[in-house]
C-alpha cells in the first residue's frame, strides 16, 4: 500500500484527488492539506510514500517546497495548470508531472509509476495495477513477454496468463521500466529478455512470432546486440 497527501490551495482539485484515490486499491490518500506549512509535521512524524505537490502555491511555491523536501527523499508528483513549470519539476527529480483538468488515466499512470519505483525497495519485485474488466489486477513485469495494442485495448501477454486492459500502448510503455521494455511495432511492445530471435521482419518472443516494423529494428539490435 503507497500511502501519500496531497497539498493544493483548491479544495475542489484536493476533491477530484481524492476521488481518483478511492479507485486504486493500492493507494491511500491518508491526509490533504490546503497549504504547504499545514503539510510539515505530517511530512516529518508520518509515514507518507507520496507527496502530489500543486505548484502554484500562496505560501510556499510548489517547486522551492519540493526542494525542501528533498532531504526527506519523498516520492513528489507535481499537480498543476502550468505547463511550463516542467521541465523544472522534473530537474527535481519528480516522479511525475500531471496537468489539470487531471484524467484519471494520467492519475493511475503516476501511482503505478509510484507503486512500481517507490514501494520495491521496500516490500519486494515491482508490479503495476490495470483494471480488466471490473476487476484490479496486478501485473507482475517480470513475467511479461509481451504487449498488443488495438486501439485503446492492451493484451498483456505474461508467461501463465493473459490480461486484458482499457489503456494505449504509449501510456504503458511510459510506465513500465524503460530499460527493460521495447517497441518493436506501432501495435506492439516485448520485454527484452523474453527475445529469442531477431529475423528482418519479425521477432520471436518465448513461443511466439511478432512483427518487427523497420522504424524500430535498428534500435532493438541496439539495446541486444551492443558488445
Amino acid at each position: 500500500m503507497l500511502h501519500a497527501i496531497a497539498i493544493d490551495d483548491e479544495p475542489a482539485a484536493l476533491e477530484v484527488l481524492q476521488r481518483y484515490a478511492a479507485k486504486i486499491p493500492f493507494l491511500q490518500l491518508t491526509h490533504t492539506f490546503l497549504s504547504t506549512a499545514e503539510a510539515l509535521a505530517c511530512l516529518h512524524t508520518e509515514r507518507v510514500d507520496l507527496v502530489f505537490l500543486d505548484i502554484q502555491m500562496p505560501d510556499v511555491r510548489g517547486l522551492d517546497f519540493a526542494r525542501l523536501l528533498a532531504p526527506l527523499q519523498k516520492a513528489i508528483v507535481f499537480t498543476t495548470a502550468h505547463a511550463e513549470h516542467a521541465v523544472e519539476g522534473f530537474s527535481l527529480q519528480a516522479l511525475d508531472y500531471l496537468l489539470k483538468p487531471i484524467e484519471f488515466s494520467r492519475f493511475l499512470q503516476a501511482c503505478n509509476r509510484a507503486y512500481a519505483q517507490v514501494l520495491p525497495a521496500r516490500e519486494g519485485p515491482p508490479g503495476l495495477f490495470v483494471k480488466d474488466g471490473y476487476d484490479w489486477v496486478r501485473l507482475n513485469v517480470a513475467q511479461i513477454l509481451y504487449i498488443q495494442s488495438d486501439t485503446n485495448l492492451l493484451f498483456i501477454q505474461e508467461e501463465d496468463r493473459r490480461v486484458t486492459t482499457r489503456m494505449t500502448l504509449a501510456d504503458m510503455l511510459a510506465t513500465l521500466p524503460a530499460e527493460q521494455f521495447i517497441r518493436v511495432h506501432k501495435s506492439y511492445l516485448v520485454a527484452l529478455r523474453a527475445v529469442r530471435k531477431i529475423e528482418r521482419h519479425q521477432v520471436t518472443v518465448g513461443t511466439v512470432t511478432i512483427p518487427l516494423a523497420e522504424s524500430y529494428r535498428e534500435a532493438l539490435q541496439g539495446r541486444l546486440l551492443r558488445k
